[in-house]
């Protein structure tokens, strides 16, 4: 196989690649919107059918964020759950 050869297997294979991580990225940024507004819609829901809405939606959204931050991250603390919220709603 001769040097130019390579070269043009090399570059297929990498813009392949290049386009293969370009459509994961989509597809993963696509599906995560997706499940932060069915959080938000679930959040909604539960709070409907609670007591005093304020109040159990704060309780709801804290106990939430206590128990999935430290398994997911800060992305599923008290602030971005809040914002999950508004997104249903919005």
């Amino acid at each position: 196989m001769d040097t130019l050869q390579y070269g043009e297997i090399r570059n297929d294979i990498v813009a392949l690649l290049q386009a293969a991580r370009t459509a994961s990225a989509r597809s993963v940024n696509a599906l995560m919107t997706a499940a932060y507004w069915e959080i938000g819609r679930r959040i909604v829901e539960s709070e409907q059918q609670g007591q005093e809405r304020a109040e159990y939606g704060e309780a709801l959204i804290k106990q939430l964020a206590e128990d999935l931050e430290p398994r997911f991250g800060r992305g599923f603390g008290w602030r971005n759950l809040t914002q999950m919220r508004a997104f249903f709603l919005a």
